[in-house]
């Protein structure tokens, strides 16, 4: 198998998908030791000043330890996954797009995603957090095509994204569990529409206090993780983007090499097919678009993930996660920053 940078089948830089696994807090929390007993009792006959969240001032007089409802998360974060192509659509200028699936087949095709993310939250009830994902950053496509020939290359694209998600958390004690939901859209350069992405994570977690202080402490969690993008992708790219030096011969002398290598049988084949593409070139303008429809999938949409987060205080929290096996990893940093907001007018 044999390498060009400049081949059409770069286009599966698509099946790029933008997920962001998401940073929380565990939500309300009561710990049952007598080490806290004060510091609990002082919840109960606390009158709670805050807007938000609703219920909460219930929750303290429960004896439940709130996070502040405003939050505010940096967050950086790698995922790399296989993505499997399922059906490629070709066209020229915005004319009708022809099925290549029978002729283009693709191996393995591995998404490499880095971004860097800002995600604004709030607790609107002491079990249900609301937030928003704005952010940026890069993927790196590597894509096998396995016939009609062989060939590999990988393309660097920008992303922006952008997204909303909602977080339900509920515990027992120190054990927690929160079920979290989003859809994230990736606004990748050259493609037509931002690819939508949903994502879905159970995690079930253990709180470890700092018995000096009961505003510090130690979570933990594993879980699993859920991936499904937008299986419809289009786009358009210049065809001098795909062939560097188009109409200039360039692309059918590589070819022509390539096709000398080949067994004898084989190469008369490969020679017929160039001719033919030599012969199409010369009616296509140098300016002219590639337009593509890519059906994809991702290859194993479930993975696992664990986790640990060291709360300072109310106010700053750093926390980490993992994803592993299946055909997916993934690794989140996080700072989240909290302050409790508006005080309630009642």
């Amino acid at each position: 198998m044999i390498k060009y940078n400049y081949l059409p089948f770069i286009l599966s830089f698509l099946f790029f998908s933008f997920s962001l696994e998401n940073a929380y807090s565990q939500g309300a929390q009561k710990v049952f030791n007598e080490t806290y007993d004060d510091y609990f009792d002082s919840l109960r006959n606390y009158d709670y000043p805050f807007a938000l969240p609703i219920l909460g001032k219930g929750a303290y007089k429960q004896g439940y330890d709130l996070p502040y409802a405003y939050g505010l998360s940096a967050i950086y974060f790698t995922q790399t996954q296989q993505i499997n192509i399922t059906e490629t659509r070709i066209g020229f200028n915005g004319s009708e797009q022809i099925d290549f699936s029978n002729v283009i087949g693709f191996g393995p095709t591995i998404a490499t995603t880095n971004a860097y993310t800002v995600r604004p939250d709030v607790w609107v009830l002491p079990f249900l957090n609301l937030y928003g994902i704005l952010g940026g950053g890069t993927t790196q496509t590597d894509v096998s095509l396995v016939s009609p020939v062989g060939f590999e290359t990988s393309q660097n694209f920008s992303v922006s994204s952008f997204g909303l998600g909602a977080t339900l958390t509920g515990g027992v004690g120190p054990v927690w569990v929160a079920w979290d939901n989003n859809y994230n859209f990736a606004d990748v350069e050259v493609v037509v529409e931002p690819v939508p992405a949903f994502n879905s994570s159970l995690r079930v977690g253990l709180s470890f206090p700092d018995y000096k202080n009961p505003e510090r402490g130690l979570q933990i969690w594993a879980g699993t993780f859920y991936q499904q993008i937008n299986n419809d992708t289009k786009g358009s790219i210049g065809i001098t983007d795909v062939f560097p030096g188009f109409g200039s011969g360039n692309t059918i002398d590589a070819l022509n090499n390539w096709a000398d290598g080949l067994p004898p049988a084989q190469r008369i084949i490969a020679k017929q097919i160039i001719a033919e593409l030599e012969k199409a070139a010369g009616n296509i303008p140098t300016d002219s678009q590639i337009d593509y429809t890519i059906q994809k999938e991702v290859a194993a949409p479930f993975n696992l993930i664990f986790g640990a987060q060291y709360q300072f205080n109310k106010n700053w929290m750093l926390r980490s996660e993992m994803g592993v096996f299946g055909k997916r990893s993934q690794f989140l940093l996080n700072l989240n920053w909290r302050f409790p907001g508006f005080r309630s007018t009642k």
